[in-house]
């Protein structure tokens, strides 16, 4: 810890005033002036969020006042940076404090906006002192004074400043020029804002509509067959004998795997799903089958073991309050933000993790009798906890910039939580809790039944073990639904090579169901797994599994923005997108709302962050070429357009054999170089064969 040298002062530099008076208070600073703290030869001050913004594109260049396409597209030599006027004051403040300090240190949010706020602050105000990196996972006391005793080199994080200018800078590219260029083709007086995460997301909703709107349901058929054994009980009702039902064995009919493999065979027609859509062939099935025996081909009880799941990151805390309350995402984060930052009871939230560092096992005891003493009710739950059970969670191999969101070893107590701080505390802590119970044990038993080629299949599962569910359940409606279900299908015990006889079948018709509007919480999941969905194959090599649209920290801003734009609106718990949203997104080219070319992007900006080989430049320069040949498209007249297309279709088609190799070509798009964004005609045998044509 730097100490009073020459009359000058050490800085800690915090995002938020209450972040400061935690680390002021940890650092024994207590003397309060306006807008900072004093004491011990140390100085702590605080950013209150982004002081600093972009200017407009006036501020390079009057003229850019009056909307013009002549002047798009916009391209900043210098990039520059204005005072807010909202926090211009506090600005002033960390000005006249750096002059009396030798060196800093950082301590924002540990994430990629928190070193841009307190980086370009310093860069804007030309500090040139040393600079350290203070990395908090959590604000509670203890907490605290651990990161103090290992404060960072500022050089590893430096990466998080640049993938934050990258992100800034071509937010700015994408969201001016285009906001502008189609506006200006509206000629209504409406502003059409265009963002390069934003209009992608409005874009999946958008799509969800339509497929939901064009949707159209098919009948679809099963055929249910009911099994006895030979010899089964009777009981007389009246005159009748009747079976006891108690014995029969339900099981549904199985399409043939050849009809499967086959979906174009005549005589068997079913859905992509694998439904059977011909009546008359599931009719045919009741009719061969009926008082016929079967026998057992399988009948098989095996006992499975599930481990305690994961822990909460950001996205999953947003989608499961979302399953269970209709919490919306920037709901969640205010409220997971307010138990980090208000209440120290719980850990950072923008995190993208579900593991812990293997150092933290040791802080296993104290966390709970922390539970305990906030939370005396969930005491007895906590004494048949097992501390020392190590889960697959501690594991120091999965831990990113931050680990999984936990509660802290802070007692403050719960009794100030208001409803929705409740809930939200009560997952991150039953899901910690969990992790020191034993696995979930259930029996599942399969019995299939074969009726010369027809198959009939019957499952069933039962919980033998509780385990850890006995905490996630507590509250859980759905899950003590789900419970009850599965405890009905427990299975007849039957042997492999049994004689069954079919005592009747029944023939149910169904629809099949359109997809689902998102919610807040699919959405937050549609945006983050977009990378696991590609089916391209120049794509999918391209992309990682883990690409998605935005960060953790940003997607909730992001459905917010759209709310307040009216590209959005919300009925009950279900998004839907307005006219404005679907005019906006017929109108822009494919590129810009196309969720895996931005999500390419923001792999790009994760990779800048974490110093694997891509740079500000290179990055910026595909928003520039993708912004020139989208501005050039806009500015070409209807006519050179539909001549420029004519030729190229009269050159090479989609469908169209490849003259280097005889696959089929498609069409694709360009991911990079100065085309990026463009349509051309490429191989589908990629990358085999390298063939293409603009």
């Amino acid at each position: 810890m730097a100490v009073k040298n020459n009359n000058t002062f050490e800085l800690y530099l915090c995002e938020k005033p209450s972040q400061g008076r935690d680390i002021a208070k940890a650092l024994g600073v207590s003397q309060r002036n306006d807008g900072y703290l004093q004491g011990n030869g140390l100085l702590v001050s605080w950013c209150i969020g982004h002081l600093l913004e972009m200017i407009p594109p006036d501020g390079y260049d009057s003229r850019y006042k009056r909307w013009s396409l002549n002047d798009l597209p916009i391209l900043p030599q210098h990039w520059k940076l204005e005072a807010k006027k909202s926090t211009r004051k506090q600005l002033m403040v960390i000005k006249r404090l750096l002059k009396q300090c030798h060196s800093v240190v950082i301590a924002t949010d540990a994430d990629r906006e928190g070193e841009t706020i307190a980086r370009e602050v310093l860069d804007y105000l030309k500090f040139r002192g040393a600079t350290r990196r203070l990395w908090l996972s959590a604000l509670d006391p203890i907490s605290i004074q651990r990161a103090l005793k290992s404060i960072r080199s500022s050089q590893e994080t430096l990466p998080l400043y640049h993938s934050g200018l990258a992100r800034g800078r071509a937010d700015w590219l994408i969201g001016m020029n285009l906001t502008r260029a189609y506006t200006l083709l509206g000629n209504d007086r409406q502003v059409r804002s265009v963002g390069r995460v934003q209009t992608p997301t409005l874009a999946l909703i958008v799509r969800r509509d339509r497929e939901i709107a064009h949707f159209k349901p098919e009948t679809y058929y099963e055929v249910l067959a009911y099994f006895h054994k030979q010899g089964v009980n009777t009981q007389k009702v009246g005159q009748q004998e009747v079976k006891n039902s108690n014995e029969l064995l339900e099981t549904k009919w199985q399409l043939p795997e050849a009809a499967k493999q086959s979906p174009q065979a005549p005589d068997q027609k079913h859905s992509a799903e694998n439904k059977c859509l011909d009546k008359q062939q599931a009719q045919s099935v009741i009719d061969r089958c009926r008082n016929q025996y079967g026998i057992v081909s399988t009948a098989s009880t095996q006992r499975k073991k599930q481990p305690p799941p994961l822990l909460y990151n950001l996205s999953g805390l947003q989608q499961e309050a979302s399953r269970r309350w209709g919490y919306g995402a920037q709901e969640v984060l205010n409220t997971a933000q307010a138990l980090y930052e208000t209440h120290k009871l719980t850990s950072y939230p923008r995190s993208d993790c579900e593991y812990l560092p293997m150092s933290q096992f040791n802080d296993v005891s104290a966390v709970l009798q922390a539970l305990c003493k906030n939370d005396p009710s969930i005491c007895e739950l906590l004494s048949h906890a097992r501390q020392k059970q190590r889960s697959r969670v501690w594991n120091d191999k999965k831990i990113t910039a931050h680990h999984a969101v936990i509660p802290t070893q802070a007692t403050p107590g719960i009794s100030r939580l208001n409803a929705r701080e409740q809930n939200v505390y009560d997952l991150i802590r039953r899901r910690y809790i969990a992790q020191f119970f034993p696995d979930y044990e259930y029996d599942q038993s399969i019995i299939l039944v074969i009726i010369g080629e027809d198959r009939f299949k019957a499952s069933g599962r039962i919980a033998r073990v509780r385990g850890w569910k006995q905490v996630l359940d507590a509250n859980s409606e759905r899950t003590k639904k789900s419970i009850t279900a599965s405890n009905e299908k427990e299975l007849p015990a039957v042997t492999k090579g049994e004689q069954l006889l079919c005592d009747h079948l029944k023939l149910q018709d169904k629809l099949t169901q359109p997809p689902k509007h998102f919610t807040e919480g699919t959405l937050i999941k549609a945006m983050e797994t977009i990378g696991s969905q590609v089916t391209d194959k120049v794509m999918k090599k391209i992309l990682r599994e883990t690409a998605g649209l935005g960060t953790q920290a940003t997607r909730a801003n992001i459905i917010q923005t759209l709310f307040q734009r009216q590209f959005i609106h919300k009925e009950r718990k279900l998004i839907k997108a307005t006219e404005p949203g679907f005019a906006l997104c017929d109108a822009v080219p494919e590129t810009i709302k196309d969720p895996l070319l931005t999500a390419q992007w923001e792999q790009q900006l994760d990779d800048i962050a974490h110093n694997k080989g891509q740079t500000i430049e290179g990055f910026l320069q595909q928003q520039i070429n993708l912004l020139k040949a989208i501005i050039s498209q806009i500015k070409q007249p209807a006519a050179a357009v539909n001549k420029s297309r004519s030729i190229q279709a009269n050159q090479y088609k989609a469908g169209d054999p490849c003259p280097d190799c005889g696959h089929s070509l498609e069409i694709r798009q360009a991911v990079r170089g100065k085309k990026i964004g463009q349509n051309y005609i490429g191989c589908s045998h990629f990358p085999n064969c390298r063939f293409y044509s603009w």
